[in-house]
């Protein structure tokens, strides 16, 4: 195993709150250890075991090992692995937080576009992003 696994993320790149997201994590991720994967992507689609509906109710990620967590666990895991973020994800993986946190999480996801600085709901093709090449 690399000394700095890797964590995928699954996210919709279609979606502008999926890429704010991503935008205001990268810069914290300063061991490269998140990749981002949009599970839009044929190629990647096929690599998983849920359906884009399944991924898209809440975020998904896959570790090093194979093991995968999703919604407030998974927020759990990529806090742990931001090295100035860690003490929260330590936090938030303790009780009573650990037990009230996926509450939290699918309120705060059921409501994720009415906070100040993210972008509005995207329905047209228009906001897509531009594809990156591989």
């Amino acid at each position: 195993m690399p000394a700095d696994p890797y964590l995928d993320i699954y996210y919709d790149g279609t979606c502008a709150f999926c890429r704010w997201s991503r935008t205001v994590l990268e810069p914290w991720d300063t061991r490269s250890r998140l990749r981002f994967l949009d599970y839009n992507d044929p190629q990647v689609a096929a690599s998983v075991a849920f359906t884009p509906a399944e991924l898209g109710r809440e975020m998904h990620l896959r570790g090093p090992d194979g093991v995968w967590a999703a919604g407030f666990a998974a927020w759990v895991w990529i806090l742990r692995v931001l090295p100035r973020l860690a003490w929260l994800g330590w936090l938030l993986g303790r009780p009573p937080l650990r037990w009230l946190g996926p509450g939290i999480y699918r309120w705060m996801a059921g409501h994720r576009n009415l906070f100040p600085g993210v972008p509005p709901i995207c329905t047209t093709e228009a906001c897509a992003p531009p594809r990156r090449p591989n």
